[in-house]
């Protein structure tokens, strides 16, 4: 009766750990589903910008969030914001993405 019952405990634990494996993995979906169109915008400005395709513009974008240990999703949100800034490419994130870019 004892081992009947350790081994409905046992599945019990596991199905939580699947449950909370889950929910993870819902979160992280989400979250890159919120991200992915920031990213996308960023690369298409990239692309008319310095009129490259959208695996250059992506690399570009890639490269200088490595570089700097900054989040690509927060890169590509920083870019698009000066872009609609009335005096767009004289911050910082303009300057970096165009220095990566004339280092090529």
């Amino acid at each position: 009766m004892h081992d009947g019952s350790r081994r409905l405990d046992g599945a019990r634990e596991g199905q939580h750990e699947d449950g909370e494996a889950l929910l993870a993995e819902v979160t992280q979906l989400r979250t890159a589903l919120t991200r992915r169109p920031v990213i996308d915008m960023a690369k298409g400005a990239i692309m008319a910008l310095t009129r490259c395709d959208e695996d250059t513009a992506f690399r570009q974008l890639s490269e200088v969030s490595q570089t700097h240990n900054v989040k690509l999703f927060d890169l590509a949100s920083a870019l698009l914001g000066d872009l609609q800034r009335p005096d767009p490419g004289t911050s910082e994130v303009d300057r970096l993405v165009q220095q990566n870019w004339t280092r090529r």
